[in-house]
């Protein structure tokens, strides 16, 4: 019975002392199972009055609102008779049912045949579309990853490299955890950050994620350097994504997501 006592009492100052709201981090090594079908994004179409998006992929899960029919949405993978969408017009996450969604096929020939033209002119001119591919991140995201950065060098360490696919998968699962409201590396959705990775065609040989709620990214980042073994000085890792969204409940919700190719 004391020894539960002193267990809650550490918790509660450790949790005083940051002066934030949540926080995790979690590593893997081992290479998580594919739980569904990866798609490349893609255009779909609901095809019926009044379809729900819910938050997970099946009818006992709750539904976000109702779509009409001709709504389009952006298609990111599918689980059995369920499509992952994003909603663009209302900025949400979630799952349709397959039998409302008309799925268009990406043109995948098309955009190899622009790519071997643009190959076919020069070197110099590839080299020049790569440069000015420049990833989105938001403000926010790039001010973190700064810090980031910044830190890791005060230790002696290698800068991360931003990675487009770690961004996208970031910020869906900041997405998710608000939309769902819950606080945690596993999602009834996705599954782990790794089962995340794994889905959307990401290879690691390791990986991690950071997680926090607060108003403040430096606290934030305050928080994550204060944790035993935190993935931010982990030497191993060379690439990382980062998702910021805004939250009811935290101010904002922070994923960073860490790995080794």
């Amino acid at each position: 019975m004391k020894k539960r006592k002193k267990a809650a009492i550490v918790l509660i100052v450790l949790v005083s002392a940051f002066t934030l709201l949540p926080i995790g981090t979690l590593q893997y090594r081992v290479d998580a199972s594919q739980s569904y079908q990866n798609l490349a994004s893609s255009a779909g179409m609901i095809t019926a009055q009044d379809v729900n998006l819910r938050t997970g992929p099946n009818t006992k899960f709750d539904s976000l609102y109702k779509l009409k029919k001709g709504h389009k949405l952006t298609v990111m993978g599918k689980l059995g008779d369920w499509y992952a969408v994003y909603d663009s017009a209302n900025g949400n996450i979630g799952a349709v049912s397959a039998r409302y969604l008309k799925v268009a096929q990406p043109k995948a020939v098309a955009k190899a045949k622009k790519v071997n033209t643009v190959k076919s002119n020069s070197n110099e001119t590839v080299q020049k579309a790569v440069a000015a591919k420049v990833i989105d991140v938001s403000p926010d995201e790039k001010a973190l990853l700064d810090m980031v950065n910044n830190a890791r060098r005060e230790e002696g360490l290698n800068p991360l490299t931003i990675d487009e696919n770690l961004v996208k998968i970031a910020r869906l699962k900041a997405t998710d955890m608000k939309n769902n409201n819950y606080f945690s590396h596993t999602s009834s959705y996705y599954g782990t950050p790794f089962d995340m990775m794994k889905k959307y065609g990401v290879k690691f040989s390791i990986a991690g994620e950071n997680l926090a709620g607060n108003q403040s990214m430096e606290k934030a980042l305050t928080a994550w350097l204060k944790e035993n073994g935190n993935n931010l000085y982990n030497k191993e890792f060379t690439h990382t994504g980062i998702g910021v969204v805004e939250s009811p409940t935290y101010g904002k919700l922070f994923v960073e997501m860490f790995m080794k190719k």
